[in-house]
């Protein structure tokens, strides 16, 4: 249950002022309010209180329904709390599917493991990956949860496996990027494109390829898949962007993902362990195994 204490030596606030300043969006606090779970110094209340300091004030989230069907699946959960699961997806697996047919996804697994453990939640992903994409996908278990992280810059690191070699091994991609003409999938830089930032830094290099890691200032479509493209660098098995290769995918990790907790206001550090077939590659590389 959160708690918030208006401190003694603030001035008088009103209670929809303080949740709004700790987070709450508009849309919730209305929902709290004629739900009646807000209570001050234990006493439940459905008025804009003028709170003294001192006051306490608590309240429950409010139970959610989700209205995804539940695919019976394993999930990796690699972080849970009361408000937040973090999953490791498989690549092969779209995180979200949209269409009229219930086709495998991560947000039905997701769905089937609330639905098997009682947890009253809808589907909130904070994060979203392409379907060939590996590693971390975050979930908000409520709405008031996932406005919060909504307003928040999260970090996100990934690992990919590059053809070629950088020059310099670290160093920033900044091109903006656009939809490419005649194409719905496609992505292409383009100066009349969305800005998009990229940093990279080569872990390892190891017979035509580099390890590389990367930080993401945007998050467009194809991000890194583009601009490594661009840079002449395209990711391993990246049928889109890149020549056939032997990977049956473009091998591409969300490895490590921070953020501050939103109700600890602690920082928060989440990693991904890196599958087996990405992990076959660096094997063969003969990284150092502390790497991975």
């Amino acid at each position: 249950m959160p708690s918030l204490t208006l401190s003694p030596e603030k001035s008088p606030l009103r209670l929809k002022t303080l949740l709004l300043q700790w987070g709450m969006s508009q849309q919730y606090w209305k929902k709290c309010k004629e739900a009646g779970v807000l209570k001050v110094n234990g006493a439940p209340t459905s008025w804009d209180l003028l709170l003294s300091p001192g006051d306490t004030v608590t309240w429950e989230f409010l139970p959610e329904t989700s209205a995804v069907e539940p695919e019976p699946a394993a999930l990796d959960i690699v972080y849970e709390d009361d408000v937040l699961l973090a999953v490791n997806k498989p690549a092969g697996l779209v995180t979200h599917n949209s269409s009229p047919d219930p086709q495998p996804a991560l947000s039905r697994r997701v769905a089937w493991y609330y639905q098997t453990h009682q947890i009253p939640a809808a589907i909130h992903p904070v994060s979203r990956l392409d379907r060939e994409t590996s590693g971390l996908v975050l979930f908000a278990k409520n709405a008031c949860i996932h406005h919060m992280l909504s307003q928040q810059k999260l970090r996100k690191e990934y690992w990919g496996l590059t053809t070629g070699h950088w020059d310099p091994p670290k160093g920033c991609l900044n091109g903006p990027i656009a939809r490419a003409p005649g194409s719905i999938i496609r992505r292409q830089v383009d100066p009349s494109g969305a800005p998009a930032v990229t940093h990279y830094q080569v872990l390892e290099t190891f017979g035509d390829y580099d390890l590389v890691q990367f930080t993401l200032e945007t998050g467009r479509t194809h991000q890194i898949r583009v601009h490594c493209a661009h840079a002449g660098h395209p990711l391993a098995g990246d049928h889109l962007y890149g020549p056939p290769g032997p990977q049956s995918r473009h091998l591409l990790h969300a490895k490590t993902l921070e953020l501050i907790h939103p109700l600890t206001r602690a920082p928060l550090r989440i990693t991904a362990p890196l599958p087996a077939d990405f992990l076959a590659y660096i094997q063969q590389g003969k990284f150092s195994p502390g790497m991975v």
